[in-house]
């Protein structure tokens, strides 16, 4: 008799991995089927043990063992793809199910029977690997080859086309991970020309059937392939992978928010250098820990790193909204006191700028940092803010989709307000809206262009991916008036989600409120508004207008120069001087909870950690749904929390890892925090 553990390949909270028993060996690695609560589901067996060797243990167990109902006759996933998920749930302090099962994707768990047939032919090929699941020592003498490539898209494409030819003449196989649906579209109109029969994209948008026929192909092809895909299909069992990219490589979709957080770029690199496969990031602009990395984990160069922006055929031109250009020579205290008081959302220059694109049939994209109407709302009278009741985070105003109503809206716990309301504070009616919403812009552009065709595109007017691209393509097409006319061009008025579907670069491209962005509390955000506007550079044709105050902005001012490199250095020896990342590894626990509970919360994280000298804060937003919020951050040597594929000579802490693992559940701990609020 076998006493068999497993890890449950199904979503859902298991708090330790699962045992049973069968009078068969099997093997680790093997997929079984069990029955949970009366339900079959599959399962990973990660150790397989003679029933005499555990005599003591079984008689201890407060339940009765179950029979596995079926051992499949193989498996589809890798030793090295379980392996490296293993390893990242290490990393990331998370339970081992919902690891693994977050890495898997459904379909292959849903239709693991019909799936496994395709796999029998390279059956052979897949266990050459035999062993134990999780090893202990790693062969530090094999270093898989760790390059960086950042250079303008063409360059980039140009590369990867002579490089996947190369591999196939290898007899190679090259996996390209890409964040989004969309830049999977993109990347594969480009690299596919020439080798459609050996070219595959799969991602979870697919239909079933989709990837089911997409999963055969590319298991069954002899010759190399080239895969475009999001990062849970690095599991297709493909032995003969020479290569993996990871591209856009600065994309905060490779994040996972929710539990397991989760960063898919740490899994692929992991993944190739346990198949020991050729291992790229590239980027327009790759994030700073990346730079950094040539360095500090001696990744190599494909070519010199490029921080020229190559966009020097488009006009940047910076207003501030409050002064028009008869005004600007009046610089004196006086005259811009008067001005500012002359609050206006877009300035006679840019109106102007935007009604001769317009006439001349062209289309103009116009950026929103924020949704709904106004961010925020103060009281006149006392100067305090009006906040949601429950979770105490600034309440939204919000124009309702008929447009005829206007609503408070708390972005947090989606609690609906009447406008009509009045301060908590001191009951005064006198409530002024400040900030510059989607919803705002967008009444204030109808109202200055009447008669031109005008489109939204944000998170809360559109819910599916086909709305979204049925905008776009509507703005594309000729006829921009409300009546259909074709002599005059379109306005499209969208937040960051527009990047994803706007495929036609526009003529003007306007930044409403340039300032608005600094006005968020992350360390990381000057990088990521070099990002968004290199982002917007990427879909303009001739002109980008940014509209702030503040005409000496460093991160405009780097733009304009053409060169990044001054400005990203700057950055990047402010993070050293703060201890912030790469050079210092951040670890955040959250604790949610009542007001007793916080209290005591923050002096068992004291204590608990003490030797890690947390710093234990409130969150930004002080309540969540009723609950406070308590954070602790501890900064630890990245080299004391990294696993030996990705950094050598380095490992993690082990009593630091089993100190967070003995949290309870009410405690959420995220590793590389993407903020710190």
């Amino acid at each position: 008799m076998k006493i068999v553990t497993i890890i449950p390949l199904q979503k859902g909270i298991f708090k330790t991995d699962l045992t049973y028993f069968t009078a068969k060996d099997i093997k680790n690695g093997s997929i079984v089927s069990v029955l949970v609560r009366n339900k079959k589901i599959l399962g990973l067996v990660v150790s397989c043990e003679d029933l005499t060797n555990m005599k003591s243990g079984i008689k201890e167990m407060s339940f009765k063992l179950k029979k596995i109902n079926e051992i499949k006759e193989h498996s589809i996933f890798r030793n090295e793809f379980i392996e490296s998920t293993l390893l990242l749930s290490t990393y990331f302090v998370s339970k081992k199910n919902s690891g693994v099962v977050s890495l898997i994707p459904s379909i292959f768990r849903e239709k693991y029977d019909e799936i496994v047939k395709f796999s029998t032919n390279n059956q052979s090929a897949l266990n050459e690997n035999n062993n134990p699941i999780i090893k202990k020592i790693f062969d530090k003498n094999i270093k898989t080859e760790k390059l960086l490539l950042q250079a303008q898209l063409e360059d980039r494409i140009s590369y990867y086309k002579t490089l996947i030819r190369g591999q196939f003449a290898l007899k190679k196989s090259v996996f390209m991970v890409l964040p989004t649906e969309y830049d999977i579209e993109i990347f594969y109109q480009s690299l596919s020309k020439g080798i459609e029969n050996f070219t595959f994209f799969i991602h979870g948008g697919l239909k079933p059937k989709k990837v089911i026929e997409q999963y055969k192909q590319i298991i069954n092809l002899s010759h190399g392939v080239l895969i475009l895909g999001t990062t849970p299909f690095l599991s297709i069992p493909r032995t003969d992978l020479g290569v993996i990219i990871v591209e856009h490589e600065s994309s905060n979709v490779y994040k996972m928010i929710p539990r397991p957080h989760f960063d898919l770029r740490i899994f692929a690199e992991l993944f190739a250098s346990k198949i020991n496969a050729k291992f790229i990031l590239g980027d327009t602009l790759l994030r700073y820990e990346t730079i950094s990395r040539k360095d500090t984990d001696s990744f190599g160069e494909i070519y010199p790193l490029s921080f020229r922006t190559n966009f020097s055929d488009i006009n940047i031109k910076i207003i501030n909204p409050n002064i028009d250009k008869d005004e600007r020579k009046k610089e004196d205290e006086s005259q811009q006191k008067s001005l500012t008081s002359k609050y206006k959302m877009f300035s006679e220059d840019n109106l102007e700028e935007i009604k001769n694109t317009l006439e001349n049939k062209k289309n103009v994209f116009i950026f929103s940092l924020r949704k709904g109407l106004a961010t925020y709302t103060v009281c006149k009278d006392c100067n305090e803010t009006i906040n949601c009741e429950k979770c105490l985070a600034p309440l939204v105003l919000y124009l309702t989709r008929d447009g005829k109503k206007r609503m408070f809206i708390c972005n947090k716990c989606n609690i609906e307000k009447d406008p009509e309301t009045k301060c908590d504070n001191c009951g005064s009616w006198n409530l002024i809206p400040l900030g510059i919403g989607i919803d705002t812009i967008y009444e204030e552009i109808k109202n200055k262009f009447p008669k031109i065709k005008i489109f939204k595109l944000d998170k809360e007017s559109i819910k599916t991916a086909t709305a979204a691209e049925k905008i776009i393509k509507e703005f594309s097409v000729k006829g921009g008036s409300a009546s259909g006319r074709e002599d005059v061009g379109k306005i499209l008025i969208g937040t960051e989600m527009t990047f994803f579907y706007l495929k036609e670069k526009v003529n003007l491209s306007v930044i409403a409120s340039f300032d608005a962005l600094w006005s968020i509390p992350n360390y990381k955000m000057s990088e990521k508004i070099i990002q968004l506007l290199l982002s917007i550079l990427s879909k303009t044709d001739r002109k980008l207008i940014i509209q702030t105050k503040n005409k000496k902005d460093p991160a405009i001012l780097a733009i304009k120069s053409e060169n990044l490199l001054p400005f990203i250095r700057e950055e990047i020896q402010d993070r050293k001087n703060l201890n912030y990342p790469p050079f210092k590894r951040f670890i955040k626990i959250t604790y949610l909870g009542d007001k007793e509970g916080s209290i005591e919360a923050k002096k068992i994280l004291d204590e608990l950690f003490k030797e890690y000298n947390p710093d234990i804060f409130s969150g930004f937003i002080a309540k969540n749904k009723n609950q406070y919020v308590t954070n602790a951050l501890i900064k630890i040597d990245p080299k004391k929390w990294s696993l030996l594929e990705l950094s050598h000579n380095s490992s993690i802490d082990q009593n630091l890892f089993n100190l967070l693992s003995s949290l309870p559940f009410s405690y959420e701990v995220s590793v590389d925090p993407e903020d710190l609020l």
